[in-house]
């Protein structure tokens, strides 16, 4: 999953940068966006910049391990995949406050060691709101910090359960514009 990941985000960049002209900073911004919760869930973010509409696609992969003592190491994987868009309410020369909406699906497979596997997926949705930074004199680099209400609804397998999570996330992410 990990090759995948870098596979799509170099060729974003080489289509990005191929588009490019000039000294001129496009609306279309390749980079990082995570979510604040340690490291479990980072990814690879392609940004439509919000001038007054926008998007943005996030491809997200992590794991994590819990080793407990007398039982058997469990892992799992994480794969996510979220979409959301955007509408700027204030546009400034080196900063944008926008408003929005995301949904994003969400994939987790464990690994007990003991025989007993587990797949979760589900979905999210969530309004969220913005803001994206520019440094003057380096307009084709944004920082964004995003505050959202998710409402997820989770479905495992072996053994079956509903998970219904909700609750405020906080992510951040810095992009390369072309």
């Amino acid at each position: 999953m990990k090759k995948v990941l870098c596979i799509i985000a170099a060729l974003t960049m080489v289509m990005g940068s191929q588009a490019a002209d000039g000294d001129d900073v496009g609306n279309l911004g390749v980079g990082y966006q995570g979510i604040f919760f340690g490291d479990l869930i980072n990814g690879a973010a392609v940004r439509w910049a919000p001038e007054p509409f926008g998007g943005q696609i996030e491809l997200g992969q992590g794991g994590a391990t819990l080793d407990p003592s007398g039982a058997a190491e469990t892992s799992a994987d994480i794969f996510m995949l979220k979409g959301k868009f955007f509408y700027s309410l204030i546009e400034r020369e080196n900063s944008t406050f926008y408003v929005g909406a995301s949904l994003g699906y969400y994939m987790i497979e464990t690994d007990s060691g003991g025989g007993s596997d587990t797949e979760v997926d589900g979905f999210s949705i969530a309004p969220l709101v913005g803001t994206e930074w520019h440094f003057q004199g380096l307009p084709e680099l944004g920082l964004n910090f995003e505050i959202s209400y998710e409402l997820n609804d989770w479905e495992a397998k072996n053994p079956d359960a509903d998970v219904g999570l909700y609750g405020i996330m906080v992510s951040t992410g810095i992009l390369y514009y072309f």
